[in-house]
């Protein structure tokens, strides 16, 4: 858009017989304010969509290729990983208590 603006404002030069360069390398004041392009956000819901659903898409391409071509071990219920973790948490808790 700025790349048009200029261009836009050599021709005008041009035109009414001025030349930029003669007088210095910076160019020359311009007339009208050139219009602001107002900023696009970037994740818009088009965007938020279709990138959630490739990245859903290739996790479940991957999990089945690596459930079909690897020998992957079951995972435990709910429960038994729920009564491990709080294994966990009270040894970790009686051996922060003893120090």
């Amino acid at each position: 858009m700025k790349l048009l603006g200029l261009g836009a404002n050599v021709l005008r030069l041009r035109a009414t017989g001025q030349n930029r360069s003669a007088n210095t390398c910076c160019p020359a004041k311009l007339r009208e304010p050139q219009p602001c392009c107002p900023k696009k956000r970037f994740w818009t819901f088009k965007r938020i969509l279709s990138f959630s659903s490739l990245t859903f898409g290739a996790g479940v391409y991957t999990g089945i290729y690596v459930s079909q071509n690897y020998e992957v071990p079951r995972v435990d219920d709910p429960q038994k990983l729920m009564e491990r973790l709080n294994e966990k948490m009270k040894e970790l808790m009686d051996q922060t208590k003893k120090k």
